[in-house]
């Protein structure tokens, strides 16, 4: 058995798309990292995907892709690699000289063996499988889209790989029916500590008014229009209550956003955000299509609870009585399930609690650092 006394990890993840900050699933990680292993990061912007096309293998695709192996540069002085999220052709500027091997490996297997003498062993983590994302972020077909599908698996299923992380079995079977290896899947939840708010007294209860919080740049999938119609609804049973609503609106929709009782930003910094979830009574988010729902599990841990919908991950997200779940059409259902919560101080820190318990047990970040060193440590047979 071999033994390494450090790891130098490269954490490699895009930016986000919309607000071109690190995401926040990487920013956790590095948070916590394992013991023993020291991450080198990068936080690359997401370039533009290649037409479908750039993927077959011509003679002229393969100059290209050899090419562009050779211009990412030396790679930073690591025993192995761990990439975030799906944003093809790469996750940040070392992406072909990892991943290059994998899409030639079943093509040019030659070639492919020729570069993998000189790649590091790599460690993909995702929140959802590729046919999840397009079906359910995209809207589009996984069917249509195969080729897609396809390669992602032969990728993940290339030697150089040595495993892929996921935070739930929803999204690993989502992988291993995309065709992934199932030897390859581990659910390994994100590290994440609680920060318990202080719950109001009884008379602070009787006096101050209710606020709710969404949280959602999408405003289609995160239900922005489900938000505001609910939210009507409660208004006119519980008259003293208040939305904050962070997330873009479509310049169509914001004549409806532009009353008293709604607070709007397009955005807040994370750590703004934070304090947010610790100041309202619940948080609200009617998701049509969610991987995971980070929103919510950072929400739960300051002993919020929530209100969502019964989508891809959640219900493995708000779990032990942390939260109500709804069908996304339920609208009168969330109502309720919030005029409970607004109405009801001891169910309202009782819920709140639990959630603050499932975060405790689920996400703390020693034990799920060594979670993550086992799979570095097999990715160097180290185990």
């Amino acid at each position: 058995m071999s033994t390494k006394e450090h790891i130098n990890c490269l954490l490699a993840s895009p930016a986000h798309p919309v607000i071109g900050q690190p995401r926040t699933a990487a920013s956790l990680r590095r948070a916590y990292p394992p013991k023993g292993v020291n991450y080198v990061f990068i936080n690359g912007k997401v370039p533009k995907a290649p037409e479908k096309g750039e993927y077959a293998v011509t003679k002229a695709t393969a100059v290209k892709w050899i090419g562009a192996a050779l211009r990412a540069g030396a790679n930073p002085d690591v025993d192995l690699a761990h990439f975030f999220f799906w944003y093809l052709p790469r996750a940040a500027s070392t992406f072909w000289s990892y991943w290059l091997p994998g899409i030639l490996q079943a093509r040019l297997p030659a070639l492919s063996r020729t570069l993998e003498r000189f790649a590091k062993p790599w460690i993909q983590e995702n929140d959802t499988s590729v046919s999840q994302l397009l079906e359910g972020y995209m809207g589009s077909s996984s069917e249509k889209l195969h080729w897609l599908v396809e390669l992602s698996s032969e990728i993940i299923n290339s030697r150089s790989n040595k495993g892929l992380i996921t935070w739930s079995r929803w999204a690993a079977d989502g992988f291993s029916r995309d065709g992934v290896e199932r030897e390859k899947l581990r659910v390994i939840p994100l590290p994440l500590k609680p920060s318990p708010k202080t719950f109001s007294t009884d008379e602070n209860w009787k006096t101050k008014r209710r606020t709710v919080l969404f949280v959602g740049l999408d405003y289609r999938r995160k239900g922005g229009d489900v938000v505001l119609r609910v939210m009507e609804g409660l208004k006119r049973e519980l008259n003293d209550v208040k939305l904050i609503y962070v997330g873009k609106v479509p310049k169509e929709a914001m004549p409806s956003f532009d009353k008293e009782w709604i607070e709007r930003y397009d955005f807040l910094e994370r750590q703004k955000l934070i304090s947010l979830y610790s100041s309202v009574d619940a948080f609200f988010m009617p998701t049509r299509a969610e991987a995971y729902g980070l929103s919510i599990l950072e929400a739960m841990a300051t002993g919020t609870p929530v209100v969502t919908t019964n989508v891809g991950a959640i219900p493995e997200v708000v779990t032990d009585g942390s939260g109500y779940l709804h069908d996304p059409d339920d609208e009168e259902g969330m109502m309720e399930s919030l005029a409970q919560l607004l109405t009801d101080r001891d169910l309202n820190e009782r819920v709140g609690k639990n959630g603050i318990g499932v975060v405790e047990k689920r996400h703390d970040p020693i034990s799920v650092s060594k979670q993550v060193y086992g799979v570095y440590a097999t990715a160097l047979g180290l185990d």
